[in-house]
């Protein structure tokens, strides 16, 4: 009967009016910054509030979302000037469950509730029942989260498929602390898609440990040699850092939390990541595995992915923060006035006109203005869909919010650009923007810069900031407003389920109710996201290479030439068939993928035909996923037919703390190896450099100084060439920047510990054949020092600690031994005395967090 009743009034053309109405007077007071609106007349409001009390009771999705939307935009528009509104919203969210936005939200949490007591038991009974304890305390959790820590309790593996600020990650990560602390589970790992949620994801449940005094467990970030520890431990890491510890055969873990886990469709890592994913449940089937991912139409396909029957399925399209979708449209005849409409799910609402400060035409102008017009006064994210287009858009952002002289903390900015400029450059864009309230974000930048930037920004030290897509891979970095103008991913306009993904980031949990994203030139958007619904939809990329691209993987296997990295998805996809089939598990494989009998028999065909040419033993195919067998057998037939001859010295790699000019030359040679083996190419002297890069970083030297080296050598080229007689220009100083930021994490981080990874293992396998079994086991570990920027002990176990490069480089100063173990230099950190020591805020933060 009630969902009977909720379905008639959420059709009503009266019911309809007044609702739309509420909104565009909300969408008005928000956009004219108004402080409020008249009463509206009659009982409009209150017919309304009595209709959302109704929906709230429901079991209808859209009708829950009304019911919210009702009673936080009638809140918002009157607030307690009108009588009880505070008290029916407390009820709505209630009968909800949205309890951690009243929890948040001091003005609730700390108020007297005037509701009647039948209703406040009502309301009291419910928080009760979605109350938890743990060994921290207790928390009232939304009713999602209720039924999902229930089922996590009873053992079970569970994916999670909801909205953004569904507070997914925020359960597993109290979870796994709980399951810790009760020493239900000795290690844990936490798989994220990128560097960047490593720092987020360490840095929370850092502080979340510290909070129980008498559980001592470690974060680890890095797969360094001491990664397998006893004692409770939780691994932060992407997928490629666990594939390392699953070098070692007896690495488990009890629970395993994957963060984002429909990107095991993102090409060739996505593959890597079902890899890790079945390895983890092959070495222990009684690991819990944890899956989060946004909302898809089929989140039961990781069942049938990871053949697990008993997985858990919840979904919800609930969110305890709702999103204003508003499309923002300049006329061209009237190029300094902008129409505002509200969508309201299936069309725009009436528009409403506002006046410009100017007349705008380009695009980057449209964005900009708007998003100054509407944002400032509040946080506010403005997308770029490339790192030079959010460097521009945030200088154009600089000149308005120069111009107004507005904004506060100014002490807190200059300090923050200080640092910027002392760690990455006095020359980045980005040291000038923060001046002003204006930062920038994505993924190359250090991940202290990065971290600093988010609190600035948290803090309002910063009022905008722009961003790539960094935030579609799960940055926690909601704002109140998000503004986009026909938005790309990687030159290819944004998909419908990222833009939705994007669009979750719109609303501060315990700071508003709402958010906003703001579409501009909606119309002319290549992709329409408002046509679609905001599911995505999960497919293994595994399983789309091998059956729906099967000829162009078939020609692959077959091509015994082709250079590492030409086809990054083709070669994880052969790397992977061609382990199985060494392993006797390819019929398994195969059969899970579906494959018809024709794709299967010329599969089978193409990998035995390569066997029989490939020798590489299997632990260093276990050991190199992403690099193709073809081109491991290169390197190894060249090694194990060299070594012998110019001796195993000629071949070691050089340890980065030796004689510069001893270890350039010899990291050259290697470096010369991996670029004909690995890469095919014999022409180019790129080797070169990348060989001087990787030492000037290994050995600890700070970007600024990389950065100035690229600079220098740019001012030498450009005054060769016009002694020559050429016309050469000097490169911008930003675009430098932006090249060794990338060269640093895509090159040295990524492209090179993988070969270097591929070097040290083939050659450990050479030595120990020919016998050399003293000289294997001293391998540098060069694929270790490239992750992280050290080669010292002392800098590497800062690092271990978890403490970024950052902090790690300046404390090595400081420190007379530079060959202290962990536990070493976690006493030696007990032992400083701080405050008197000059380092940057944000490193003293850090350092703060790790001690407790």
């Amino acid at each position: 009967m009630l969902e009977a009743l909720v379905s008639d009034i959420r059709e009503n053309a009266s019911f309809l009016t007044d609702f739309q109405g509420l909104l565009s007077d909300r969408m008005s007071q928000t956009l004219a910054r108004d402080g409020g609106h008249a009463e509206p007349e009659g009982r409009v409001l209150e017919r309304l509030i009595q209709s959302a009390g109704l929906f709230s009771l429901s079991t209808n999705a859209d009708a829950r979302r009304d019911a919210f939307a009702i009673a936080t935009a009638a809140f918002e528009l009157y607030g307690e000037a009108l009588g009880g509104l505070a008290d029916s919203l407390t009820l709505v969210l209630s009968r909800l469950g949205h309890f951690p936005a009243l929890d948040f939200r001091s003005d609730f949490r700390d108020r007297q509730s005037r509701l009647p007591t039948p209703v406040l038991l009502e309301a009291t009974s419910h928080r009760i029942q979605n109350t938890i304890s743990f060994v921290g305390g207790e928390l009232s959790l939304t009713d999602y989260q209720r039924v999902i820590w229930s089922d996590l309790n009873s053992g079970r593996s569970v994916i999670s498929s909801a909205p953004t600020s569904a507070g997914k990650s925020f359960t597993f990560q109290m979870y796994l602390v709980d399951q810790l602390s009760r020493g239900r589970a000795l290690s844990a790992a936490f798989i994220v898609p990128t560097r960047a949620l490593i720092t987020q994801v360490s840095t929370q449940l850092i502080a979340r440990l510290a909070r129980i005094t008498e559980l001592k467990a470690r974060i680890l970030t890095v797969p360094m040699a001491s990664a397998n520890v006893l004692g409770p431990t939780i691994y932060v890491m992407t997928q490629e850092r666990i594939q390392v510890l699953l070098g070692d055969p007896s690495f488990h873990v009890d629970i395993a939390v994957i963060d984002e886990a429909h990107l095991i469709g993102d090409g060739d890592r996505g593959i890597i990541l079902q890899s890790v994913i079945e390895e983890l449940h092959a070495r222990n089937p009684a690991t819990q595995l944890l899956f989060t991912l946004p909302r898809v139409t089929n989140p039961d396909a990781l069942a049938r992915i990871f053949r697990m029957v008993d997985l858990q399925v919840h979904k919800t399209a609930d969110s305890p923060v709702g999103q204003n979708i508003i499309l923002l449209d300049v006329p061209d005849s009237v190029p300094d006035q902008v129409d505002a409409r509200l969508w309201n799910g299936t069309q725009p609402a009436d528009s409403l006109r506002f006046d410009l400060s100017t007349a705008l035409v380009q695009a980057d102008q449209k964005l900009v203005h708007l998003a100054w017009h509407f944002g400032r006064g509040s946080q506010s994210i403005v997308y770029g869909d490339t790192q030079s287009g959010c460097e521009r858009l945030a200088w154009l952002l600089k000149d308005l919010a120069s111009a107004s002289e507005e904004g506060p903390y100014t002490e807190q900015r200059r300090e923050l650009s200080r640092f910027i400029q002392d760690h990455v450059h006095p020359d980045f864009l980005l040291a000038q923007t923060v001046l002003v309230g204006i930062g920038f974000h994505y993924g190359h930048i250090p991940s202290l810069v990065r971290r600093a930037i988010e609190e600035a920004f948290d803090d309002r030290t910063l009022d905008f900031i722009v961003c790539t897509n960094t935030l579609l891979q799960g940055v926690n970095l909601p704002a109140r407003n998000i503004f986009m103008r026909c938005p790309e991913k990687g030159e290819e306009p944004l998909e419908p389920v990222d833009f939705w993904n994007l669009a979750g980031r719109a609303g501060r949990l315990g700071k508003e109710f709402e958010g906003n994203v703001f579409l501009i030139d909606y119309a002319a958007w290549k992709k329409q996201p408002l046509a679609f619904g905001p599911e995505g939809y999960i497919q293994s990329a595994l399983q789309e290479q091998v059956v729906g691209n099967s000829d162009a993987l078939i020609a692959y296997i077959g091509n015994a030439g082709i250079a590492s990295g030409q086809d990054k998805l083709l070669e994880s996809t052969f790397s992977r068939l061609f382990r199985d089939y060494r392993f006797g598990k390819l019929d398994e494989t195969l059969d899970q993928l579906d494959v018809s009998t024709g794709i299967r028999a010329k599969i089978e065909a193409g990998i035995k035909a390569a066997a029989s040419t490939i020798q590489v033993p299997d632990v260093t195919l276990c050991e190199n996923p992403t690099i193709s067998p073809h081109c491991q057998q290169r390197l190894y037939a060249k090694l194990i037919k060299d070594v012998p001859k110019k001796g195993v010295d000629y071949y070691m790699p050089p340890h980065p703390a030796g004689d510069w000019k001893k270890v350039q030359a010899r990291l050259i040679d290697v470096y010369r190896r991996l670029q004909v083996e690995l890469d095919g190419e014999r022409k180019s002297k790129a080797y070169i450099r990348w060989a001087t890069l990787s030492l000037q970083w290994m050995r600890g030297e700070g970007l600024p100084d990389l950065i100035q080296f690229a600079i220098d050598q740019d001012k030498r080229r450009a005054a060769e060439g016009q002694a020559a007689g050429r016309r050469l220009r000097l490169r911008s100083r930003s675009s430098i920047i932006r090249d060794i930021l990338k060269d640093v994490e895509r090159g040295l981080r990524f492209k090179f510990v993988k070969q270097m990874g591929c070097y040290n293992s083939v050659l450990r396998q050479v030595l120990m054949a020919l016998g050399e079994h003293r000289a294997a086991a001293h391998i540098p570990a060069i694929p270790l020092f490239l992750e992280v920027g050290a080669s010292s002990e002392t800098m590497l176990s800062l690092i271990d600690l978890g403490l970024s490069r950052i902090s790690a480089r300046l404390l090595q100063q400081r420190a007379v031994n530079y060959n202290m173990d962990r536990e070493t230099a976690l006493a030696w950190l007990r032992l400083q005395d701080f405050s008197t020591i000059d380092l940057p805020a944000i490193v003293h933060r850090e350092i703060t967090l790790l001690l407790g």
